[in-house]
């Protein structure tokens, strides 16, 4: 009856009427994306894990206000990203972890291993002062960043203008560019 590659509003429309296994296939579908996205905002695989669940689940108790000819993805996301930023308020967190190191797909330097290092190294270094951003900034670079929004789809997301958006993008990788002169100010210290 229903395949995996039918569109999203297809699948939708079979868990409206009632097939409820067809949304495991949505799951299937956006899953990992979510999840890269949730993990950036936590920190914490755990936590990251507990977000696209609760998100999953909040967006499946919903299907029923999901309007046809809208992007799944984009509903989804909205319902994981106010469920990640209410998560980050209550958890208020001072023990700051940083992010394991996500491997990259270098491909004409991927036998180099001295390229293949310097990548690592530069990857952690990023990665670890990503982790000491505040929660906000660390919001708004996962967007602009791992999601390749534009400023009109995170104002829209966050319910903030777009100029709004444009400064904090600004002053969060100022904050990170900060952070990351600082770190290797120390580094040359020692």
């Amino acid at each position: 009856m229903y395949n995996t590659s039918e569109s999203d509003e297809t699948l939708i429309d079979a868990v409206k009427n009632g097939n409820c296994d067809v949304f495991g296939w949505l799951v299937a579908r956006y899953k990992l994306a979510l999840y890269r996205l949730m993990y950036r905002m936590a920190l914490n695989r755990d936590d990251a894990e507990d977000l696209v669940e609760e998100a999953f689940i909040k967006a499946y108790r919903s299907i029923g206000k999901f309007e046809p000819g809208r992007p799944f993805y984009s509903w989804l996301r909205r319902i994981a990203v106010n469920n990640a930023i209410n998560f980050l308020k209550r958890e208020r967190r001072s023990d700051i972890r940083p992010l394991e190191y996500v491997e990259k797909t270098i491909s004409d330097q991927r036998n180099d291993p001295v390229v293949m290092t310097r990548e690592k190294m530069l990857a952690e270094r990023i990665n670890k002062a990503f982790a000491l951003l505040p929660k906000d900034a660390r919001v708004i670079l996962s967007l602009k960043v791992e999601q390749d929004l534009s400023y009109d789809e995170i104002g829209k997301l966050l319910n903030i203008p777009k100029g709004t958006v444009m400064s904090r993008l600004a002053r969060a990788r100022m904050k990170l560019k900060k952070i990351l002169d600082e770190t290797e100010a120390r580094k040359n210290e020692l």
